[in-house]
């Protein structure tokens, strides 16, 4: 069997590459082309010296070793993850010429792809080219600043550890933009925020540039130094990569929402604030109407762009404190503390009038029923909320769907 799938990997035909939009393709090529390229350029310009190879020798050394003790680690599926080799290619920048920068992601991916835990092959390549590219350009700029500002001794290295942060700063940038630009391309509803922009993505960068600094700077002196620094970075790789997965956890894979035993969970505990400072709660429990026939009649791909939409509509819709999760297939959870009956009626109406203004391919009209429970004197668990709620819901569907159904009401008020 495993020999059957190494050959299946050697053979060019086979790869997922091929499958996919042309666009997409023609981009991720590129990129890979362009960094063939850039070696070569760099390669016919560069003045060789034993010491350099000797730096970047250790260098690859470090980005091996950190895969190596951390290949086990499962990478999320389609996430966009912070692996810690990113400090080894900023340090590159400040210790050798632009080609071994470039060289350094370039001969780590098919180490990674071979050592690392199953994983979509084509899109490691590709996250390591547009590593070359952007730390590659980085160390162009680096190594073209005046003298004066690249000099390590007296006074001058304040100036050479800020311009080293500077261009550090410029290769993350370049490298979260030619993944950007990949995910637009791949999914064009997908949330880049959310992947690639959030506070805990900018932390991590910011961790990653500040330790690569403070390695180079020893380490520019004496390249042995570089072991004494693996063992931090073998540790945040850890870290960070734990945390990662943590962060997954709780989140639906194809909407970005809360899952439903993670929303489950925190509405508890919203339930128990909500009666212990006798506050009003709602819960809403939202369902896509005629889900099944967008799946059957236009493909599953396109009903993964009605989740998408749906949910980021949700999002941009309700406020920073509601708990919104994907509780099934087609269904949403919504937790609205401090919410009336009445104004939970009117988010749930807001909610299903923008989204019966969608339309994705093929003129695919998207509507949603909502049922609405809300907290009352008496005690009532999260699961009573949500089967009052689930109750509404059915009754919005059997009401000919596209409406929204209070509980406590059993008259319909819609204007869908």
């Amino acid at each position: 069997m495993k020999i059957t799938s190494l050959c299946r990997q050697c053979n060019p035909t086979s790869w997922e590459l091929w499958r996919l939009p042309g666009r997409l393709c023609a981009y991720i090529l590129g990129v890979n082309m362009a960094v063939l390229a850039a070696i070569g350029v760099a390669a016919v310009n560069t003045r060789w010296h034993a010491r350099d190879a000797a730096v970047f020798a250790a260098l690859l050394c470090c980005g091996a070793a950190t895969i190596e003790v951390t290949r086990r680690i499962k990478v999320v599926h389609g996430a966009v993850s912070r692996d810690m080799l990113t400090v080894w290619f900023i340090a590159a920048v400040a210790l050798c010429p632009p080609v071994y920068v470039l060289l350094l992601p370039t001969l780590l991916a098919p180490y990674r792809v071979a050592r690392m835990t199953r994983g979509v092959t084509y899109r490691r390549i590709f996250g390591d080219s547009a590593c070359a590219l952007a730390y590659g350009g980085a160390a162009v700029l680096f190594s073209a600043l005046p003298h004066s500002l690249g000099s390590k001794a007296g006074p001058h290295v304040i100036a050479w550890l800020a311009v080293l942060a500077a261009c550090g700063a410029l290769g993350l940038a370049v490298n979260n933009v030619l993944i950007v630009v990949a995910i637009r391309l791949s999914d064009p509803s997908c949330s880049v925020r959310r992947q690639l922009l959030d506070r805990e993505a900018a932390v991590t960068d910011l961790c990653q540039l500040s330790l690569a600094v403070l390695i180079a700077l020893p380490a520019a002196f004496s390249p042995f130094l570089l072991v004494a620094a693996l063992p931090i970075v073998v540790v945040m790789r850890r870290f960070m990569m734990h945390a990662q997965l943590l962060t997954a956890a709780r989140l639906d894979p194809k909407t970005g929402l809360l899952n439903a035993t993670t929303w489950q969970r925190e509405a508890e505990l919203e339930v128990a604030r909500a009666e212990r400072t006798r506050t009003p709660l709602a819960i809403a429990i939202a369902d896509i109407d005629h889900f099944k026939a967008v799946n059957d009649r236009h493909g599953h791909l396109a009903g993964d762009a009605v989740l998408s939409l749906i949910s980021a509509t949700m999002s941009a819709l309700l406020r920073d404190y509601d708990l919104l999760g994907r509780f099934g297939g087609e269904e949403f959870a919504i937790c609205l503390p401090h919410t009336e009956p009445d104004e939970a009626y009117q988010v749930a109406e807001r909610l299903r009038e923008k989204i019966a203004l969608i339309t994705v391919e093929q003129n695919v009209r998207i509507t949603i029923s909502i049922g609405v429970a809300s907290l009352e004197s008496a005690h009532r668990t999260v699961d009573e909320l949500v089967a009052a709620a689930d109750a509404a819901l059915y009754r919005a569907k059997a009401s000919g769907r596209n409406c929204v159904i209070l509980s406590r009401e059993e008259r319909l008020r819609s204007t869908g």
